[in-house]
């Protein structure tokens, strides 16, 4: 049998976020595989024995954690974390105790509390890999997750595993589980980083540019050359003298002509 996923959190701080995370978990995985309210446990019974034999069935807990998780208070004023009976904390406490994956899901800015936040069998919660949910971005963010539990089948098979493969609330520079082209041109971040790179490459490509035409400006062409003139084309005909083409500037030397290479002119 499958394990399940189970998804804890407090209903004062993230009822709606966490109903919109049990819906797309369950079309996406089955009504079968999620648990996620203690309105499911029977009348009757152990309210805490059961809460722990729900956690072990599961193949990885989710930390519902909104932005007043870490000091909600009961009707007396004090710190819900701090009674051992509080609900959330033995959720979470025995997820941790049997090794189990336990990832906080930080709703819109939500930070994973710090180890002197907590009371001593949640500690380690602070050591968890997490992710945030935004409403902005609460598809995405799903999608991310969904791909992240549905990898390989390791935490819907039960098995063991360290790290789970989606962003923690510190800034990755990559996502394990955005397998594919078009996921990872959808992520908002490598969008952003794309953006940066493209821009970055348009900047350098006209330094370049401007850099080239300042050191090697284009070579002037050579001067066309002034034809050189049509000498000047000279008959003598007789006694008679025929130029053509332009003379300025030139001398003509006449040569001889005997009377006998002309015809006799008529009288």
């Amino acid at each position: 049998m499958a394990a399940k996923v189970f998804i804890s959190y407090r209903r004062a701080d993230s009822a709606g976020y966490s109903g919109r995370v049990m819906d797309r978990l369950d079309r996406e995985l089955g009504r079968d595989l999620v648990f996620m309210d203690v309105d499911a446990i029977p009348l009757g019974t152990n309210f805490s024995k059961v809460l722990h034999q729900e956690v072990a069935k599961c193949g990885v807990l989710l930390a519902v954690i909104g932005p007043n998780w870490l000091d909600a208070r009961d009707e007396h004023g004090n710190r819900r974390l701090d009674n051992p009976n509080d609900f959330v904390r033995i959720e979470i406490a025995a997820a941790l105790q049997r090794s189990i994956p336990v990832i906080p899901l930080l709703l819109d800015g939500a930070r994973i509390p710090k180890a002197d936040e907590l009371p001593e069998d949640l500690k380690e919660l602070a050591l968890r890999n997490g992710m945030e949910i935004r409403h902005a971005s609460f598809q995405d963010d799903m999608n991310r997750l969904i791909r992240g539990l549905k990898e390989d089948g390791v935490y819907l098979a039960g098995g063991d595993t360290s790290e789970f493969p989606t962003k923690t609330h510190a800034p990755q520079s990559d996502v394990k589980g955005t397998d594919s082209l078009w996921g990872f041109l959808r992520d908002k971040s490598n969008q952003q980083v794309l953006g940066w790179l493209g821009g970055g490459l348009v900047v350098v490509a006209t330094g370049l540019w401007v850099v080239f035409v300042y050191f090697f400006p284009a070579g002037k062409s050579p001067e066309a050359k002034s034809p050189e003139p049509t000498p000047p084309s000279v008959q003598a005909n007789c006694g008679g003298i025929a130029i053509g083409g332009g003379v300025s500037g030139s001398t003509i030397t006449a040569g001889t002509t005997t009377n006998s290479d002309c015809p006799p002119k008529p009288k």
